[in-house]
């Protein structure tokens, strides 16, 4: 009788081990950055050094120049891995659009955009900003789109580069205007450019309220294992969560996977990052939220510039079925 009563329990032990739920626990996840890893994608080191993704298996991916987040998650995700990305918003809407990819925007690392446009002159209003702009590759619709339909005709963008922070070229004034990251090259300028110039924030300035930062997967990874994409993303904002409150630690961790990093500058850019993750809007839904009013302006906004004939089917590009959990 002991027997049997051992075969049955090993028997629903075997059960319960092959039901599909189970089985998405532990799985072997990858994480591709959209740039080298540093503080703006500190959740998921942070996670991984943790524990917060729990038993997931999850690999950290930089990236850099030349290497697109897209093309990657598409690679992975076609060999059948499960993959997650994180690109800007645009990116994945064209990407749908055009191509007719199957990606699906899930969280917004950033509520607000963390670019900003250096000048050497100052600006009164968009339409100000005359003459040739850095910027780096794939990031350059969002001045298309602030300055209008005939943003050809007043502007000529160039790809941004030269040390220190790829803003050297402009700090020998090559060109008028250069991007900047509020966490990274604005800080950069500030301690190395002597010269009177001027700052501006997409945002704050120029009213462009876009998130940037977005974690994206495949419809087809969401359908098939929503539980490791909701374990992922709660996992990745407990990350950053964990971050701002410890931040000498995440810069120590930082390190681990990227011994280039000065760490002073790392930790000092945390200031910045924190204020555009952590509003009003993620302290009531959780860090990552999905503003779909966001998506509103973006789509609206690259429209007006020409980007699309009509308005594209931004609603189709994200999911709000995957909240952090995570209140800052």
């Amino acid at each position: 009788m002991r027997n049997a009563y051992r075969v049955l329990i090993l028997g629903l032990v075997l059960a319960l081990a092959l039901a599909p739920g189970v089985l998405a626990q532990g799985q072997k996840v990858s994480i591709i950055e959209a740039w080298f890893i540093h503080n703006e994608s500190m959740g998921d080191p942070v996670a991984v050094e943790k524990g917060f993704f729990g038993n997931l298996q999850v690999t950290v991916l930089g990236g850099g120049p030349g290497l697109s987040p897209i093309d990657r998650v598409m690679a992975k995700a076609r060999a059948g891995e499960i993959v997650f990305g994180v690109d800007y918003p645009y990116n994945i809407l064209e990407a749908r659009e055009k191509q007719r990819l199957p990606l699906v925007v899930i969280s917004h690392d950033f509520q607000k955009s963390a670019i900003h446009l250096l000048s050497w002159v100052p600006l009164k209003s968009p339409r100000d900003v005359r003459g040739t702009v850095a910027s780096w590759i794939g990031y350059d619709k969002q001045i298309k789109s602030m300055i209008g339909s005939d943003w050809s005709k007043r502007i000529r963008v160039v790809n941004q580069q030269g040390d220190p922070a790829t803003i050297g070229a402009w700090m020998q004034k090559q060109y008028q205007f250069a991007h900047a990251m509020g966490y990274n090259e604005v800080l950069v300028a500030k301690r190395l450019v002597k010269t009177k110039y001027y700052v501006y924030s997409y945002t704050d300035d120029f009213k462009m309220k876009w998130p940037e930062n977005v974690v994206f997967t495949t419809e087809d990874i969401i359908s098939k294992y929503p539980q490791v994409v909701q374990q992922f993303i709660t996992g990745h904002y407990k990350g950053f969560q964990y971050a701002f409150s410890n931040r000498n630690e995440a810069a120590d961790i930082l390190l681990k996977y990227n011994k280039n990093l000065d760490k002073a500058h790392e930790i000092a850019g945390m200031d910045f990052l924190h204020s555009i993750m952590v509003t009003p809007a993620t302290r009531k839904n959780g860090l990552g939220y999905v503003d779909p009013g966001a998506w509103t302006q973006l789509a609206r906004d690259l429209t007006r510039a020409g980007f699309y004939k009509s308005t594209p089917n931004y609603k189709a590009a994200y999911s709000t079925k995957f909240p952090s959990g995570a209140k800052p």
